[in-house]
């Protein structure tokens, strides 16, 4: 995940003339249809109604349109320039419509910053020409844009026997290609779709802007979103914001959860972190709904248009068939949500309706004796959705040997309604009629339930994140800046500073003054070495636990003395060496911050001890975080099952730890300079954490 387009409030914010162009020149443009530049020309003659003007050096009709030999001769103003033209064309052809006064430059040439230095260098000399003159830029290497509200389709992919339906979400991709993929899936299935906005490779407009532009939309209420790379995070994360107050979800799907690109660091808090973690974080922070791949976003993105919101988490599923129904009831546990039993009037209610043979728990099955009789099911359907009992409610089956009959049933149930109602259709026709009639109808029943309980997952995100003032995007360092691990009695003054708890300690030079330090600070104490250079010191015999003895203390310090000399590189300064006094027992945890390369600050917190870097339990927060969202990072450790457990954490535990989160995203805002900061391990006991060792990495000399 990297970083190279620069953010600056210096560039217009609208992309209007990208998206929504009042007239379009094709640079390039061909009389023959097979050809790029040919098939965006034939497309827009057929559906857009704005001006088009063909640009072609060698002819005068392109198409039985008048055509130009360079954009600078078209005689009216031009919103868009849709350049179809060889790589090393398109600098000057930028150079021509900048001159021209063009909006934009929608650039589908490919051979840029994909294919090496000299592309590279081609790409910036664009993005230059752009920032010169205002003239945003889409691409290089982009498949197009399509805005079937205006009938705008410029793209050069075959959509050739694919339904064009308009519909309230818009996609956005940096790769054309799934872009189309999942257009075509989305329009095949009855789900309409007004905008496919791909941004190749982002020379200047990103994929955060074009989100951006399509939440302000008015007939855009869901963004499907597909990112290889996060350009341009704070873009992102303010059109996030944004999306939230105006109650549109965008769901996303961003590749590269492996751990291949895990970042180095010194410190657990950093190496046991992947980019993708902190892109999951960032996206919990925003709100951003974050799915697995282009079949989750489709059916995820069918459940989300229909705009309904539920106001808890109880589903109740109507099923004929026992089977489904099962999968239903535990695809719904993994989602975490409740399928209550019907109590009260509608318990009675149901029992008048559903043969005794069937039943009337959750779920709700009326039996296969709606293939002889289906006179019921309007009244169960209605009853059901109408009823205080469920938040949501899924049918399950609505087989095309039922006939329209059924369909018409549950059209009336879910015009009857306003809760989220949804239908597993498992067969296409069937399901494209449902959605015709304004009926959710999803093809698989699992992916039908957890986009469900991503639903009533959204509504909660969206109350809880919009009482959290808007976070600013953090400082992101240089890729090449350099930095130092500090000393463990240097890293602590950070901790001192913002009021995270340590354990006394004294800094000693001999024998006789540790003996004298451990005396002073009572009870049993831990001997250590501190250096910048030793950032692990259990790992090589620096750390002496439960010590209390004077013999014992006077030969501790002289193992440690050895050590010291023993592990110091040449020139390095000396250890100290530190006598603290021991920690009560108590649970141990992991906290700390590191700067991430997009996103800037994060904070962490996970399980510690000795096996931490097996369990890998932890979770992340963009930094700085309130008490309420460090609250929930603690509580969803473990499952969900650490605070309040037996040998778990109290709830007064947790909220102290919650604090330690807190503390240190306030170390992050005002030390910019610290890269990372570990509390390994922070011990929780009786009387609350306290941080026993730390680990600090600074850029630059640091303040301290």
């Amino acid at each position: 995940m990297t970083q190279t387009a620069t953010e600056t409030s210096a560039r217009p914010a609208t992309l209007t003339p990208l998206v929504s162009p009042r007239s379009i020149a094709v640079v390039g443009a061909s009389d023959q249809p097979a050809r790029i530049g040919g098939r965006i020309l034939a497309r827009l003659k057929e559906t857009y109604g704005g001006g088009i003007f063909p640009v072609n050096s060698s002819r005068t009709t392109v198409q039985a349109l008048q055509a130009f030999p360079d954009i600078s001769a078209v005689p009216e103003p031009v919103d868009l320039a849709i350049v179809a033209a060889p790589g090393p064309a398109v600098p000057q052809i930028a150079r021509d419509a900048a001159a021209k006064g063009v909006g934009a430059l929608l650039v589908l040439s490919a051979g840029f910053g994909e294919v090496g230095e000299e592309g590279r260098r081609a790409q910036d000399e664009l993005v230059a020409i752009g920032r010169g003159s205002g003239m945003r830029i889409c691409g290089p290497n982009c498949i197009g844009i399509m805005n079937l509200t205006i009938g705008l389709r410029a793209v050069f992919s075959t959509i050739t026997g694919v339904p064009q339906e308009t519909g309230n979400v818009g996609i956005v991709s940096q790769s054309g290609g799934f872009g189309m993929g999942m257009f075509e899936t989305a329009q095949q299935s009855g789900l309409g779709v007004s905008y496919m906005l791909a941004t190749g490779n982002e020379a200047d407009v990103t994929c955060g802007e074009m989100v951006a532009h399509l939440v302000e939309q008015p007939d855009v209420q869901v963004v499907a979103l597909f990112m290889e790379g996060v350009r341009k995070p704070g873009t992102l994360m303010a059109a996030a914001h944004r999306a939230l107050e105006l109650g549109k979800p965008i769901l996303a799907v961003r590749t590269g959860r492996s751990r291949v690109g895990a970042r180095a660091a010194a410190s657990h808090t950093g190496a046991l972190s992947s980019a993708d973690d902190v892109v999951s974080a960032a996206f919990e922070a925003a709100g951003i709904i974050r799915v697995d791949g282009p079949a989750e976003l489709v059916e995820f993105a069918r459940v989300f248009s229909a705009g309904r919101r539920p106001s808890g988490r109880r589903l109740a599923v109507v099923t004929s068939s026992g089977g489904a129904g099962v999968l239903m009831a535990d695809a719904a546990e993994s989602a975490g949500l409740e399928m209550p039993s019907p109590a009260g009037a509608l318990e009675g209610e149901l029992a008048s309706l559903v043969p005794s043979f069937g039943s009337i728990a959750n779920p709700i099955d009326p039996t296969a004796q709606i293939v002889n009789d289906q006179s019921m099911l309007r009244e169960l359907f209605t009853k059901v959705a109408a009823a205080p009992d469920y938040d949501m409610v899924v049918v399950a089956g609505a087989a095309r040997g039922l006939g329209s009959q059924l369909r018409d049933t549950m059209q009336a149930a879910n015009d009857a309604t306003t809760k989220p109602f949804a239908v597993w259709a498992s067969q296409p026709d069937v399901a494209r009629d449902l959605m015709g009639r304004g009926v959710t109808a999803c093809h698989d029943p699992n992916l039908l339930i957890r986009a469900m309980g991503e639903l009533a997952r959204y509504q909660e995100n969206c109350e809880r994140l919009l009482k959290e003032p808007a976070r600013m995007q953090g400082g992101v360092p240089a890729p090449d800046a350099p930095s130092r691990p500090l000393a463990e009695h240097v890293s602590r003054r950070y901790l001192t500073e913002a009021g995270i708890p340590v354990p006394p300690e004294r800094m000693v030079a001999g024998a006789a003054e540790a003996e004298a330090a451990a005396a002073e600070l009572g009870g049993r104490v831990v001997m250590k070495l501190s250096a910048g250079w030793l950032t692990h010191k259990s790992e090589h015999g620096a750390v002496h636990v439960g010590l209390s003895d004077p013999v014992e203390i006077r030969a501790a310090f002289e193992r440690l003395t050895g050590v010291a000399e023993t592990l110091r590189p040449d020139g390095a300064p000396a250890a100290e060496v530190l006598v603290q006094r021991m920690a009560e027992p108590g649970l141990e945890l992991v906290c700390g911050l590191f700067t991430d390369p997009t996103f800037g600050p994060v904070v962490t917190v996970g399980l510690g001890g000795t096996l931490v870097e097996i369990t890998r339990d932890r979770r992340l927060g963009l930094a700085p975080v309130g008490q309420a969202e460090a609250e929930r990072l603690v509580g969803e450790l473990s499952g969900g099952r650490l605070v309040g457990a037996a040998r778990g954490l109290t709830r007064e535990q947790a909220t102290g730890v919650a604090g330690v989160l807190v503390a240190l995203g306030e170390i992050a805002r005002r030390h910019p300079e610290v890269r990372e900061l570990e509390l390994n391990p922070l011990i929780v006991g009786p009387s609350g954490a306290v941080a026993v060792d730390a680990l600090a990495v600074v850029a630059g000399d640091g303040p301290c």
